[in-house]
Formats: structure tokens, C-alpha cells, sequence
């Protein structure tokens, strides 16, 4: 099956993350700092910043292992979702883990083929696909690849590779691997960040 988008630049994918290392602690948070205006706020969302960074430093390498994607290009396409929502009944929940754009095709192994075809290869394993009738060119400022959208020079629309949290959640033993990372990094962060928060560090 084919791993091209055809879809909008800004068509942007959201990946959860399971909140439970956060929902632990978020009680504690809530009780030791209830005197300290948004401490718990603080505390917890500093935490999970550790955490999503931590995620997506073991995510690179798994990620640029399955699809020909580099790691800076995975690192800048791969965006931190972190937020709480105040539920009904005055409690706290989390809403935690990435979000990215679809990524241009000409970020993955894509180039010139017979003929002045082009051919492209998104995951590793896949053999190169031949595009018939895509052709590269710089619109508005942006080069990728494009194809036109009816036998008309124009309308054209560009090609798209899979948005970053896709191919993180692509494989259920990376996804456990970072799930596990970023578990570890948290509960490590939570109770420096909540002494932080207590003695006033870092404002």
C-alpha cells in the first residue's frame, strides 16, 4: 500500500499519548501545592515537557530506521502537545503527546527516476514508486512535488509523506518503547519539579 497523502500541507495529525503517568501524581501535585498559585500547573507541566522530549529523542532513531525520513527532519515535524482541562466536577485532567503536519514527499528518498520520472520511497523496506505523472517544482516559495489535479496545466496539488505521529504509532513496539521513556523521565522530573515550584526556582 502506497504511503503518499494526497491531502493539504496543513492538514495537521494528533497522537495521544495514555495520560496514566500523569493522573498519579497529579493528586499529590494538587495537595502539596494547593498554596502556590498554578504551582501544580508548574510542576506538572514542566514534567511532561522532560517527558515528550525524552519520547521523541527514542522515537528518532526507531522512526528513521523504518521510514527514509532524517532525524532533524523527523525532530522539526514532531510538535509537543501538552495541555490540562478543567473537568465539571473541579478536578484536573491531561492532555498529552505530539502533533505534526503532513510531511512533503521530497523529505523522503524521492528523486528523478527513467524518463524524467519520478520515484519515491517513504518506507525502507518498500521498493521505489514510480509517480507518472508528479513532476518537482518551487510554488510560492516551496519546492516539492506536485501532480496535476485533471488533464488542465493547473489546478496542481503537492504529494505528502505521513505526518510524524503516523509514523510513530506505526509500529506497536516503538510505541511501547517511547510510552516506557517517557514514564521513566516523568516520574523522575515530577518530584524535582514540585521542590522546584515550593522553593521558587526558576521563577
Amino acid at each position: 500500500m502506497s504511503e503518499i497523502v494526497n491531502t493539504t500541507r496543513s492538514h495537521s495529525l494528533y497522537a495521544g499519548i495514555t495520560v496514566d503517568i500523569a493522573e498519579d501524581s497529579l493528586g499529590r501535585a494538587s495537595k502539596v501545592l494547593t498554596g502556590i498559585s498554578g504551582g501544580v500547573y508548574k510542576a506538572v507541566g514542566s514534567a511532561l515537557a522532560r517527558a515528550a522530549t525524552a519520547g521523541k529523542t527514542a522515537a528518532k532513531g526507531a522512526v528513521t530506521k523504518e521510514y527514509t525520513i532524517s532525524q532533524s527532519e523527523f525532530l522539526s515535524n514532531t510538535k509537543n502537545i501538552n495541555h490540562f482541562v478543567k473537568e465539571t466536577g473541579g478536578g484536573i485532567s491531561v492532555v498529552f503527546g505530539f502533533r505534526g503536519n503532513v510531511i512533503p514527499l521530497l523529505k523522503f528518498d524521492t528523486k528523478y527516476g527513467d524518463g524524467g520520472r519520478i520515484a519515491t520511497r517513504v518506507k525502507r523496506t518498500s521498493s521505489a514508486e514510480m509517480l507518472e505523472s508528479a513532476f518537482i517544482a518551487q510554488v510560492g516559495g516551496h519546492r516539492g512535488v506536485f501532480e496535476r489535479e485533471g488533464p488542465a496545466r493547473f489546478p496542481i496539488r503537492e504529494l505528502f509523506g505521513p505526518a510524524s505521529p503516523q509514523m510513530m504509532y506505526s509500529n506497536g513496539d516503538v510505541l511501547d518503547d517511547i510510552e516506557q521513556k517517557m514514564a521513566d523521565t516523568y516520574e523522575k522530573r515530577i518530584e524535582h519539579e514540585i521542590l522546584r515550584v515550593m522553593n521558587g526556582w526558576g521563577g
